[in-house]
């Protein structure tokens, strides 16, 4: 599983945008807050706070279909076929990229992510997936049903059996960095994403649930969930 919360994305400049919009909500974390463009097809300009280290290109909540970036004279291109798309590649150490955009209608952004992915240990072979329905049902007088309908929220869990204390230390990292508030995009299982979309969500925590196992050496348990964040 694989997380990418290490946004090294510093600016970013490109055509108008319509009013009341801009290319700075690309960096908010909430995807319905998007950056909305009046032409069909874009090239963003992104410059880096200095020098990143970079592997990883995410692109969420998007009406584009198609995506080329260029870092260093590299291109790496693909079609956005998911609510949140990632194209991981080689270890790159960059100053700016171009990112070009095509779409049907004029595009719009709710979040870029180009930085470094970080990978989380195996977990049992059992994590739980749910969605949470979220509308409000009441009754009139009469019996008649109704209520406020609202978006449902996928849920996914993991539990981690045996961490080593180097694991545990990265897992505490990460939580400890995003809390339960930061949004930031999750990969389930990145060779089977077509089954497995990646998630917008935050961390569902609010403490370090691992655990000291009853066994000689530093090893620990724990779990971990997720719900998706919109």
């Amino acid at each position: 599983m694989n997380v990418y919360y290490k946004n090294d994305i510093a600016s970013i400049t490109g055509p108008d945008v319509i009013q009341a919009s801009s290319t700075d909500n690309i960096l908010i974390p909430m995807l319905e807050l998007t950056a909305e463009f009046k032409d069909w097809n874009i090239t963003l300009l992104g410059t880096l706070d200095g020098v990143s280290a970079v592997d990883s290109f995410c692109i969420a909540n998007t009406n584009a279909f198609r995506y080329k970036l260029e870092i260093n004279g590299e291109i790496f291109e693909g079609y956005i076929e998911h609510y949140t798309t990632i194209h991981d590649f080689d270890l790159l150490f960059a100053k700016s990229f171009t990112l070009e955009l095509v779409g049907n209608d004029p595009l719009y952004i709710g979040h870029l992510f180009l930085g470094k992915r970080v990978i989380l240990p195996r977990f049992l072979v059992e994590p739980e997936f749910n969605t949470g329905l979220r509308g409000e049902s009441s009754r009139s007088f009469g019996g008649q049903a109704f209520g406020l309908q609202r978006k449902t929220l996928n849920s996914f869990s993991v539990n981690y059996h045996r961490l080593t204390n180097e694991e545990k230390n990265l897992l505490t990292e990460y939580v400890t960095e995003v809390q339960g508030n930061i949004p930031h995009i999750i990969d389930l299982y990145p060779g089977a994403r077509d089954q497995f979309p990646p998630m917008y969500a935050t961390v569902s925590a609010s403490e370090l649930p691992f655990t000291k196992r009853n066994e000689n050496g530093f090893y620990f348990s724990g779990s971990l969930s997720w719900q998706e964040a919109r």
